[in-house]
């Protein structure tokens, strides 16, 4: 069963991680994509662009699309990446989420395939 674990940040809410704590937060991205991959499970992970850059098509009232600056949503949070992985369970990608760092929120999602 594939599953995206989105990471999403922005959250006022959550603790923000302070300079000293930026690079081993990165090296904990980078182990748990190793972790993934020993154990057979990635298929594939990123990081986003910032938001800055987004770019959303959208229908406008007259039925044609329109191109408009930004994410799709007005909100401070925003995915800033993923982990797609092939897991046995919900619950065990739900364990894997619980391994990211405490400055995100993680999004469990299944995978419909197309």
């Amino acid at each position: 069963m594939k599953f995206m674990l989105l990471i999403v940040g922005g959250d006022p809410d959550l603790p923000q991680p302070s300079e000293a704590q930026m690079g081993s937060m990165l090296a904990q991205f980078q182990q748990i994509g190793a972790d993934l991959t020993a154990q057979g499970k990635l298929v594939h992970s990123a990081r986003l662009r910032p938001n800055a850059e987004a770019k959303t098509v959208k229908l406008a009232g007259d039925g044609k699309r329109v191109i408009v600056d930004g994410p799709f949503t007005e909100t401070k949070e925003a995915v800033g990446g993923y982990y797609l992985g092939d897991f046995v369970s919900e619950a065990e990608a739900i364990e894997w989420a619980r391994r990211f760092p405490p400055f995100f929120h993680i999004e469990v999602r299944q995978v419909w395939e197309m």
